[in-house]
């Protein structure tokens, strides 16, 4: 953004072109800022977590099904009513 800015002072002359264009540069870059802290979100709320977070915070992993036919194919197959979410999850 800096450069940017820099360019314009060295190439536009200065009046309401040269006015637009740094207001539309500032605009952009805060922007670009709102992207990057939105995209980055979960890493930005890790900072603050303490060291001890890793062994109390669980996480859920799902595993992948490739090369699995469709949930649907499933679908035939009687879930025994007292079975685990385990079970269920097979």
């Amino acid at each position: 953004m800096l450069a940017a800015l820099a360019m314009a002072e060295m190439l536009v002359s200065p009046g309401p072109e040269l006015t637009a264009l740094r207001c539309g540069l500032v605009l952009g870059g805060f922007g670009a800022m709102v992207r990057w802290t939105r995209r980055n979100r979960a890493a930005l709320d890790r900072l603050d977590w303490c060291d001890c977070a890793g062994e109390r915070v669980t996480m859920r992993v799902i595993p992948s099904r490739s090369g699995r036919p469709a949930r649907a194919a499933y679908a035939d197959e009687p879930t025994p009513v007292g079975a685990t979410l385990e079970e269920v999850a097979r």
